[in-house]
């Protein structure tokens, strides 16, 4: 059935995928409609939109604009995102990374907490300019989204976000490598030495304290020791070091580049978590608890080919109890217990 966009409610099914300009939707057929997806079609000025029909006594109470207009409210990011741009601008213009003022914007411009609907509305539906720019505040959102959770404390959560201002000031100086076609050519010339650039103009500076500077050279590496500049490896990286290179890697995969799109937000979280020997698992899955609420009635695409409906949760949060249709009988699976079965992609 075809709807009018404002007509359109939680739980509505959309039945042919919506695009703009592009190859890829910004809402795919098969998704129910959620708070995210109301946000895209009103920013994007949907007017109608291919709904299944809706179950029997399903409220058919329209979303009024002005209920649409609070749910697209001014982001808490989008002023954090302009002023760090200025100081990002800069730093590309050859000035020297100034610590008190970085100091007080983290102190005056910390969120007092994070939530996911606060996170990845924002950063996965806005366009691509000044990337670099953008990834810094995202992977601080994560870094705190993560450390609330972890119990972290303050004090951490706050070093976490000077490092996410500053670990990418190295490449503010060298303006060529994101505009040039020979990126991978250039990813061990230059790429790799912006952790140690970045920590090198922070040395000397004994305002900014040791844990923020080796969160900063450390941003890169991996535990198999398979990361940059030092290629440290185990125990060698502390552990809010590990928390924050999973909110960097994160932040990077769904975030556009010039070089590939964006990746879908399961499809990094399955890229971190089948690399134990590079990401801390413990964090790894904490991400995907946090971003990724599997719930009961949603359809995932099973590594069988099969679509499923997820049934019941378990203590894992991407190993629930499904249940497929097969040869006309109904299949029902704990993921906990048949670990050769995986969900490869949420359809919800």
């Amino acid at each position: 059935m075809r709807v009018a966009s404002e007509r359109l409610i939680l739980g509505d099914r959309i039945t042919e995928s919506l695009f703009l300009h592009t190859d890829i939707p910004i809402v795919e057929a098969g998704k129910k409609i959620g708070a995210d997806e109301l946000r895209r079609i009103k920013r994007f000025l949907i007017k109608e939109v291919d709904i299944e029909k809706r179950p029997e006594g399903m409220s058919e109470a329209s979303m009024m604009d002005q209920e649409l207009d609070d749910m697209i409210e001014d982001s808490i990011f989008d002023s954090l995102i302009e002023t760090y741009n200025q100081v990002f601008t800069s730093w590309e213009q050859g000035l020297v990374p100034n610590v008190y003022d970085a100091l007080r914007w983290v102190k005056e411009s910390m969120p007092e907490t994070m939530r996911r609907d606060d996170i990845l509305p924002y950063f996965l539906e806005r366009g691509t300019e000044a990337y670099t720019v953008r990834h810094a505040i995202y992977r601080g959102a994560i870094a705190q989204l993560l450390a609330e959770a972890a119990g972290k404390e303050r004090k951490m959560i706050h070093d976490l976000w000077v490092a996410s201002y500053f670990a990418d000031c190295g490449l503010a100086r060298i303006m060529e490598w994101r505009h040039t076609k020979r990126y991978e050519a250039m990813q061990q010339e230059i790429f790799h030495r912006h952790p140690a650039m970045a920590f090198q103009a922070l040395q000397k500076e004994n305002i900014i304290s040791d844990t923020v500077k080796r969160l900063i050279v450390q941003h890169h590496e991996r535990l198999d020791g398979s990361g940059y500049p030092l290629k440290v490896k185990g125990d060698k990286i502390m552990d809010h070091t590990r928390l924050f290179i999973v909110a960097d890697v994160f932040a990077a995969m769904t975030s556009w580049r010039p070089y590939r799109e964006a990746y879908k937000v399961y499809d990094a979280y399955c890229h971190l978590k089948a690399r134990p020997m590079q990401y801390d698992s413990k964090y790894v899955m904490l991400l995907g608890q946090l971003l990724l609420p599997i719930e009961p009635g949603d359809r995932v695409l099973m590594s069988n080919g099969k679509i499923a409906t997820v049934l019941r949760k378990n203590s894992i949060f991407d190993r629930p109890v499904i249940a497929y249709e097969e040869h006309n009988r109904r299949i029902v699976k704990d993921l906990m217990e048949d670990r050769q079965l995986n969900i490869i992609q949420l359809m919800d």
